[in-house]
């Protein structure tokens, strides 16, 4: 059996294959001589794992010490896990750091423990095109929780040449490992054949191009641009309102409704101003509660439906501009008929006035032609705004173009929804 080596020299570290596959760990609380008793003590009253367990640790956390490596080899030697004590001898030998007596006793110990340990031979393929550095580990498959032993690890310079591993009887799971490559496992029962093992390249990880972004116009934009939308239309309708109610009061009026020109000269003239005034506020209005329907649009948070839905009101728009245009001309036909002559088919002017002071066609035709007017301007206003804060793919794919031809007039949307 390997005997502890209490006192050994420190000097600069060398490692070699078979060394434990450990993790570097902060050192313990406890100070070096006590960590080191408490482990002696451990060998000494046969719990050798225990002992094996406290040297490796104090090996991890003093690397400058030979003697805590040789006395791990021993405690592990002690335990019967030889494979662990012949990598760590062989570890211990490759220092340069330890005198004469220390590599003499080093020697024997090897010579002892390598006739406990069984050579697997491991053969590994990799592909030619690929990195030749590979590291091997071998972990034992322990059939007892008691039976704590660390990985061993063996570097393999050239992977291409087979590896003899000194392993213990029993069953082991040896892995490879390397830069390039997917790990590979098996699991050997010591004594059995040989052991070969391929490593594959690791697949180069799919880079999925991320969605693009999608645009959105920003808050404020759209707060501003619907708050422009709300105001413009209320003071464009506030003035049509008061147009309204100017050339209803011309039409009540005294000059108008009693008129006391002999030639009606002045009277007609008045009459026909106040319709016109009467229709351009009928106008407006309709203009002005066209752009507040369309600044609805702005609360909706798809711009896809906000493009839709100002496509729609656009259309819309269209048709009751064409139509009321239609009403407002068609509509005074009868009145510019009478106002020229109002004795012609009247019996005289207080009849002719009763008969067109009302005249709805023409104003519910100008308001019909203002609401188109206000609809076409706040939805192209939409489509212009949401296309500058989202590109061309935006409104660019909606058009509203006029169309005309023998016997019709009108416009055309046309474009993707």
């Amino acid at each position: 059996m390997m005997m502890l080596l209490l006192v050994a020299p420190a000097g600069p570290t060398a490692t070699n294959a078979g060394a434990p596959a450990e993790t570097t760990r902060p050192a313990a609380s406890s100070d070096r001589a006590e960590r080191t008793a408490r482990a002696a003590e451990f060998f000494e009253g046969g719990r050798y794992v225990e002992a094996a367990l406290e040297f490796e640790a104090l090996r991890r956390d003093y690397p400058d010490e030979p003697s805590l490596l040789f006395n791990a080899a021993a405690s592990r030697d002690a335990a019967g896990h030889f494979a662990h004590a012949v990598a760590y001898v062989r570890e211990y030998l490759a220092r340069t750091d330890i005198g004469p007596d220390d590599r003499k006793q080093g020697e024997e110990q090897l010579a002892e423990a390598v006739r406990k340990v069984t050579p697997v031979t491991v053969t590994i393929t990799l592909p030619l095109e690929g990195p030749q550095t590979v590291t091997m580990v071998a972990r034992h498959v322990s059939s007892s929780p008691a039976d704590l032993r660390p990985e061993l690890s063996f570097p393999q310079a050239n992977p291409r040449l087979p590896l003899k591993l000194e392993l213990d009887p029993g069953a082991w799971i040896v892995r490879v490992e390397g830069s390039g490559y997917q790990p590979a496992e098996q699991q050997v029962a010591v004594g059995t054949a040989p052991l070969a093992i391929s490593l594959r390249p690791e697949l180069a990880p799919i880079v999925r191009p991320e969605p693009p972004q999608a645009r959105v116009v920003p808050p404020e934009v759209v707060k501003g641009t619907a708050r422009g939308l709300y105001i413009g239309g209320g003071a464009v309708a506030a003035v049509g309102l008061g147009l309204i109610g100017g050339g209803v009061g011309m039409i009540h009026g005294q000059r108008v409704k009693t008129c006391d020109d002999p030639t009606l000269a002045d009277c007609r003239r008045r009459f026909a101003n106040a319709f016109v005034v009467r229709n351009v506020g009928s106008t407006l209005l309709g203009a002005g509660a066209g752009l507040a329907a369309s600044a609805l649009v702005w609360r909706a948070n798809d711009a896809r439906q906000r493009m839709i839905a100002w496509s729609a009101l656009a259309a819309v728009g269209g048709v009751g501009l064409i139509l009321g245009e239609v009403m407002v001309v068609r509509g005074p036909i009868p009145f510019s008929r009478d106002n020229t002559n109002p004795e012609g088919t009247l019996a005289g002017w207080s009849e002719h006035w009763r008969e067109h002071r009302h005249s709805a066609l023409p104003a519910l035709g100008a308001t019909l032609r203002g609401l188109g007017v206000g609809l076409l301007a706040g939805a192209v206003t939409g489509l212009i705004v949401q296309r500058k804060h989202l590109g061309p793919g935006g409104a660019r794919a909606i058009r509203v173009d006029p169309s005309a031809g023998p016997g019709h007039t009108g416009i055309v949307l046309s474009g993707r929804f």
